[in-house]
């Protein structure tokens, strides 16, 4: 593939495919998985994932904002065409399609299965509220007492943004996709929704579309956006390669974590047997 100025991107592609290689390895095969037996130990995860789920949501409007005209009065900004892929992204991710018809962002999607599946969703709702009433976020982090995995995984998304660089936020947003979840996850709430029916129908709407989407359309979208932002220039490959390899690092101590918290809870279930 060329990008806008004739330059050739699949040789960075490649090298930057083979950069995150071990961490993306390291997420799909992690033991986080296989710590997730029960609908308590899902509820767990969720209450730790929201967090991700919403500051995705950061990364995708920070892309907005900054490649394309988001103020009054309207005037032509950056590149038509990356315009056109951030776009065409917000629109599956800020009000995609819902099974019963409406529409909602993947977060609100994300909230409505957490409630169906019994997940507490106390303290994301008090930091988006601390957002809402001007806290910055960092302070309504604290405020809220959020997991400290949860704290250094938002902080290290929000260092990326504030950095201001468009290829450093897109190779963040673009790697570390909900892509990331395997099959065997999936399949794991499969299962348990069959034993407990009606307590994930909407996670496993939000699985199946997320990643159906991350697979088919913006994970392409993605990577054409990081090159057309690259511009074939090696110092912004090399900040986008980082940027990327930070992003999922930043996710695996994220899953560390998610799986410490879930074995911590099995290990209080044991003591409380009779």
């Amino acid at each position: 593939m060329m990008n806008s100025n004739g330059t050739e991107t699949d040789g960075f592609q490649e090298s930057l495919t083979a950069a995150i290689a071990a961490e993306r390895r390291a997420l799909l095969e992690h033991r986080l998985y296989g710590r997730l037996r029960t609908l308590e130990h899902l509820a767990v995860f969720m209450e730790h994932h929201v967090f991700a789920v919403w500051d995705f949501m950061s990364l995708l409007k920070a892309l907005q904002v900054r490649l394309t005209c988001a103020g009054v009065p309207w005037l032509p900004q950056g590149n038509a065409q990356v315009r056109r892929l951030v776009n065409e992204i917000v629109l599956g991710e800020e009000s995609d399609v819902l099974p019963e018809g409406g529409a909602a962002s993947h977060f609100e999607l994300y909230l409505h299965a957490m409630h169906q599946a019994g997940a507490d969703t106390a303290q994301v709702e008090h930091f988006i509220g601390l957002l809402q009433s001007g806290q910055p976020v960092v302070a309504a982090l604290e405020q809220a007492g959020v997991p400290a995995a949860v704290g250094a995984f938002v902080r290290q998304t929000f260092e990326v943004i504030e950095r201001g660089r468009p290829h450093e936020i897109a190779a963040a947003f673009t790697y570390g996709r909900e892509d990331l979840i395997p099959e065997m996850f999936t399949q794991l709430v499969h299962g348990l929704e069959r034993q407990f029916p009606g307590k994930l129908a909407k996670l496993r709407y939000y699985l199946d579309r997320h990643i159906e989407l991350d697979g088919d359309e913006h994970g392409e979208m993605g990577r054409q956006m990081v090159n057309l932002l690259c511009e074939g220039d090696p110092r912004r490959e090399q900040e986008a390669t980082q940027a990327a390899v930070a992003a999922l690092q930043s996710r695996i101590r994220l899953w560390d974590g998610i799986a410490l918290a879930a074995e911590q809870m099995a290990e209080t279930e044991l003591i409380q047997q009779p």
